[in-house]
């Protein structure tokens, strides 16, 4: 099964081609259910919109397929701003509707922790969130999701932990040095692999069994900074102007 795995939960701009093997498709014990063909990222907070069908193409074209050779879509779906999320959500729509396929949302926190297979003692991954804000999820060493996401103040992140009895070991993510005056005890672990094969792993029970997707719901944790003003109120009051 070919898959087009994106995110745009962050200044990097990610697209991925990943090859998902069915149980039937593997051969020898250490055979790896998915693998990566290619993967490209550009960082620019400003550009998602710009740059992830370029980097669509770039993947698809070093993978050595087409994109009538995919089955499948997976986009992360947050926490992040709500306009680099809308571009990734929307882009995987569309290709997913112009290819015939579904396309499947997943948290992009859960990818990002299994870039880490070191997990031991429990991981934190923290992403920026703007504002002077962090979004984080902790991890336990199985890679399952104890806490969050949620969008906090650095300097309130450990005592949030504390109070939901999560222990963390690490940090990983691209908001990590957010937190470097608040936990400065708390050793940074760098990603050992690419946010794509996190993406399509995460997605991998749904996509195996066929499940039908839910809807892409973007996690923004929090309403976006532009909003519709209100309707405006007349200053000459309900009676109108006097004649």
């Amino acid at each position: 099964m070919l898959v087009i795995a994106l995110d745009t939960s962050t200044p990097t701009v990610t697209a991925a081609v990943v090859e998902l093997l069915r149980p039937h498709e593997l051969t020898g014990a250490a055979a790896e259910p998915v693998r990566l063909l290619a993967e490209h990222t550009h960082t620019d907070p400003f550009a998602h919109a710009e740059y992830l069908m370029p980097l669509v193409d770039g993947a698809v074209a070093d993978a050595g397929r087409t994109l009538r050779d995919v089955d499948a879509v997976v986009v992360g779906l947050g926490p992040g701003p709500f306009t680099g999320l809308r571009v990734g959500i929307a882009t995987a729509s569309a290709l997913a509707d112009g290819l015939g396929c579904e396309a499947h949302g997943v948290p992009s926190h859960d990818a990002i922790a299994r870039r880490v297979p070191d997990r031991s003692g429990g991981l934190l991954v923290a992403t920026d969130a703007r504002r002077r804000e962090v979004y984080v999820s902790a991890y336990g060493p199985d890679g399952r999701r104890t806490f969050g996401p949620a969008v906090l103040a650095p300097a309130v992140v450990g005592g949030e932990l504390a109070a939901a009895g999560i222990a963390v070991g690490a940090v990983t993510g691209a908001g990590a040095e957010l937190l470097a005056t608040a936990l400065p005890d708390l050793p940074f672990r760098s990603p050992e692999r690419a946010l794509g094969l996190g993406l399509v792993e995460r997605a991998a029970p749904a996509l195996l069994t066929g499940a039908v997707p839910g809807p892409l719901t973007p996690l923004y944790l929090r309403r976006p900074d532009a909003t519709e003003p209100s309707a405006r109120r007349s200053v000459l009051g309900p009676a109108g102007p006097a004649r």
